[in-house]
C-alpha cells in the first residue's frame, strides 16, 4: 500500500461537516480526484448495521464478514467485538482505491485538524485547540481573526471551492484543475 494523503475535518455535533464536506467532495471528484471518505460514528452504540435485519441476523448468527450488494453498490460489513478499528486501519482498507481520504472525527488519531465551527451551532468554544487546529471553516468573526493571528488559513461557511483547492494543496495534487 502507497501513502495516501489524508486531511481530517473535526467539529462539534451537528456543526454541518457532513453537509460541508459533500459540496467539497462534489467538487474534488467532478474534477477527477477519486475521494475516500471515512465518517468516525463513535455515539452510535453496538454497530453501523441495522437491527432486524438480514445482514444483521447473519453477523448474529456468526458469520463474519457478511457481504450486502445491491444493484449499484455493496457493503461489508466486519465484526470487530473486542475494539473498534483504528483511523488508520480503516485508511489502510481503501488506500489503494483513492487519491486522498477525508476522516471526520476520529481527532484524536489526527496530527492536525481542519475545524469546522458555527456560531448557530451552540457550541460556547472551539473543539480544538490552536496547537491540534490547521484551519478554520467558520462564520464567527472572533474565531477567524484568531486563527488569521495564528498564521493559519481561514474560510467561509459557503467557501467549498476554496476549501477544496486547500485540501488538494494539502494532499500535493497541485494538478487538479478546480
Amino acid at each position: 500500500m502507497g501513502s495516501v494523503p489524508v486531511i481530517t475535518l473535526t467539529g462539534w455535533s451537528n456543526s454541518g461537516k457532513t453537509t460541508f464536506n459533500t459540496h467539497v467532495v462534489e467538487i474534488l471528484t467532478q474534477a477527477g480526484v477519486r475521494v475516500g471518505v471515512i465518517k468516525h460514528h463513535g455515539h452510535a452504540p453496538g454497530g453501523v448495521d441495522q437491527e432486524g435485519k438480514d445482514s444483521w441476523k447473519y453477523e448474529q448468527a456468526g458469520a463474519c464478514p457478511v457481504v450486502l450488494s445491491a444493484s449499484s453498490q455493496y457493503a461489508i460489513f466486519v465484526n470487530t467485538p473486542k475494539r473498534e478499528a483504528t483511523r488508520d486501519e480503516l485508511i489502510a482498507k481503501i488506500a489503494d482505491d483513492v487519491d486522498i481520504v477525508l476522516v471526520e472525527g476520529f481527532r484524536s488519531s489526527a496530527e492536525g485538524a481542519v475545524e469546522l465551527y458555527r456560531v448557530g451551532a451552540g457550541h460556547p468554544d472551539p473543539k480544538l485547540t490552536p496547537e491540534e487546529r490547521i484551519a478554520v471553516i467558520t462564520d464567527s468573526d472572533e474565531l477567524a481573526a484568531q486563527v488569521r493571528a495564528e498564521g493559519k488559513p481561514v474560510f467561509a461557511l459557503d467557501d467549498f471551492r476554496a476549501v477544496a483547492r486547500y485540501f488538494c494543496e494539502l494532499a500535493g495534487l497541485q494538478s487538479v484543475e478546480l
